[in-house]
């Protein structure tokens, strides 16, 4: 239930580019230029990156020293179709 209702603020908050087919996020966006949301953890509220949220909304939780990353290249991007977990170094 928590997941869908977060599916459906992301799709909300974004655009998709025609060319690209990025979801391109039109909320809060940090300093670092990449998207962030306040989302739910464990009933605590916390601040994540857009991509993050889209990612536990779309797949599932990100495992310990594992990142998200868009394999687009666009800081923005929240389409889960173009996120992948990275091995932190």
């Amino acid at each position: 239930m928590y997941r869908a209702r977060l599916q459906a603020q992301l799709k909300s908050l974004s655009t998709v580019n025609p060319t690209t087919q990025c979801w391109e996020w039109q909320g809060q966006i940090s300093n670092s230029g990449r998207g962030r949301i306040m989302i739910q953890d464990d009933g605590m509220p916390r601040t994540v990156g857009a991509d993050d949220a889209s990612y536990i909304a779309f797949f599932d939780a990100i495992p310990l020293k594992m990142l998200v990353r868009q394999t687009c290249g666009n800081r923005l991007c929240i389409n889960p179709e173009h996120l992948e977990l990275m091995q932190l170094p």
